[in-house]
């Protein structure tokens, strides 16, 4: 993918593993993620924006969520706006300003969406698109539930321009809703869960923005190889 992500001028996912050295054992009696400082470094060359805002990224309590920023500082911007410190950031492209908002709903089920929607309407003004990261929804289902479409357009209509949604480990149809997209749900990128065509086949997502319109959405099949490696699909 290195290619492909070389030319965007910013990329965003959503960073599921604390990066923390070494690695402690993992004693919650579920999945228990960590990520090798060694391929940090590499991050610089991509331009990545990484949403912190999941189930997994306190999987080493406070201490591994601070040395995952710490990692982070130098080589990507992140955002967590369940954390006062981490609740909004801001990239400026090109003349365009970009506004980032990421929530965990896995995590905080009960989690207000009225905080949600206060919290976007309360940044939009602020620049040109506000994206919403968000961790939400049923894990492996092949379109979102009516709540989640119901929270979607009330997001747009709050002032989101550009919803990235994740968790359910599947690509989910997108929705344009108000002339804003909405990613339901991205699927998986660099994962390991290769038993199933679903979770082991997803799509990237490439938009090209003026100040105010998308002059275009791009999708591309891709493949994950080798038990986590995401290749494009060629025809």
């Amino acid at each position: 993918m290195s290619e492909w992500l070389s030319k965007n001028d910013l990329n965003l996912a959503n960073l599921e593993s604390p990066i923390t050295d070494p690695c402690p054992e993992g004693k919650t009696g579920t999945f228990t993620f960590c990520g090798d400082k060694r391929f940090v470094p590499v991050l610089s060359e991509y331009q990545w924006f990484f949403n912190l805002a999941n189930n997994h990224i306190f999987n080493y309590g406070e201490t591994g969520y601070q040395n995952t920023l710490d990692e982070l500082a130098t080589w990507a911007v992140v955002v967590n706006s369940h954390r006062q410190t981490e609740e909004f950031a801001v990239r400026e492209i090109n003349g365009v300003q970009l506004g980032f908002l990421g929530f965990d709903l896995i995590t905080y089920p009960r989690y207000k969406h009225e905080t949600i929607l206060e919290k976007i309407s309360k940044y939009d003004e602020q620049v040109d698109w506000l994206v919403v990261s968000i961790h939400w929804g049923n894990e492996y289902l092949p379109k979102p539930e009516a709540w989640r479409v119901e929270l979607g357009h009330q997001m747009v209509e709050a002032g989101a321009d550009i919803i990235h949604g994740h968790h359910p480990h599947v690509w989910q149809e997108e929705e344009v809703y108000r002339g804003r997209p909405i990613f339901y749900s991205l699927g998986n990128f660099v994962f390991d869960q290769s038993w199933s065509w679903e979770t082991s086949h997803s799509q990237v997502v490439r938009l090209r923005l003026t100040k105010d319109k998308i002059v275009e959405m791009e999708k591309l099949p891709i493949e994950i190889k080798f038990n986590s490696q995401p290749w494009l699909m060629t025809e």
